[in-house]
């Protein structure tokens, strides 16, 4: 069996992406530090990194065992937090990665009352509209839109959700309102890169049939909340989630440019590796959510 000082340099090992930077963390020698890794993978029997000159990086087994590392240091830490504080609260900390523009807007205000709940627990935000890596980084649940390629992870719906093609008012006034979906070609779009490629083919459904439509503009960006300050700026029309847009388009900010079409659904999950035993804080998390989720979907119906 490893000993928990080797679990720990390997984890902080994968996290820094160099064994040199994990020693000085823990107070190791480089030399003390490498030893211990190759004597672990000496004791597993497999390896753990692929090493070369410049770089080191997980092999698949060691992201496989980096899953049950860290999910048995939560453990160990949540149960010595139990003995320190009894049982009457949860504690320890929860990071959270969700899209950008959710959690500023949404989240961020949505969590207040799980705060008050359980002012022990310390939620730590991550903010990006980039794919979060659950393996390599220390995040334990991020919220997501759309359907899983991973079918390593666990995803837990929290609602339902679309798109909706908005313009504001300003915008429609210099540039008119486009009468067909074709004739968004002739307009501003505004584009949102998912993942590293550029999400410019907009597909929506009305009178029964698909239409997609290749998009262009002048303005672009990788950060949902920017595509939506674009959009209320009125510098061109967005497709964008209607949870980050919904507020804007009751408000009046934003106008629904086609209330007739079905636009592609993009379902809020929650998603976390695919572990036997979850952290009591992280299992509260998760129930606070899908039924703050449900309550606000229920309000919309």
């Amino acid at each position: 069996m490893p000993h928990l000082s080797e679990i720990q340099l390997f984890i902080r090992v994968s996290e820094t992406g160099g064994i040199s930077g994990a020693a000085r963390q823990l107070g190791l020698t480089p030399a003390t530090a490498s030893a211990a890794i190759k004597r672990l993978e000496r004791e597993l029997g497999s390896q753990l990194f692929e090493r070369s000159t410049r770089s080191l990086r997980l092999t698949p087994a060691g992201e496989d065992f980096l899953g049950y590392c860290v999910q048995s240091t939560q453990l160990l830490e949540e149960g010595m937090a139990a003995l320190r504080h009894g049982r009457e609260g949860l504690s320890g900390e929860v990071h959270l990665g969700a899209p950008s523009d959710l959690g500023r807007d949404h989240l961020d205000e949505l969590l207040d009352p799980f705060r008050q709940q359980h002012p022990q627990i310390r939620i730590v935000m991550h903010l990006s509209d980039g794919m979060h890596d659950l393996y390599r980084n220390p995040i334990d649940l991020v919220l997501r839109y759309g359907l899983l390629r991973d079918s390593a992870l666990i995803a837990r719906k929290l609602c339902d959700n679309d798109r909706v093609l908005c313009a504001a008012p300003a915008y429609l006034e210099r540039h008119g309102r486009p009468e067909t979906i074709e004739a968004l070609t002739e307009h501003n779009c505004i584009c949102f890169y998912r993942n590293g490629e550029l999400y410019n083919h907009w597909r929506l459904f009305l009178d029964g049939r698909a239409r997609e439509v290749q998009v262009s503009g002048d303005r672009a960006a990788d950060d949902g909340a920017l595509v939506r300050k674009w959009a209320l700026k009125g510098y061109g029309i967005a497709y964008k989630s209607r949870l980050d847009m919904q507020a804007d388009l009751d408000a009046g900010r934003l106008i629904n440019l086609f209330p007739d079409a079905q636009t592609e659904q993009v379902p809020l999950y929650a998603v976390y590796p695919s572990r036997q035993y979850q952290p009591a804080r992280l299992q509260a998390l998760l129930q606070y959510l899908q039924a703050a989720f449900d309550r606000k979907q229920a309000s919309t119906r």
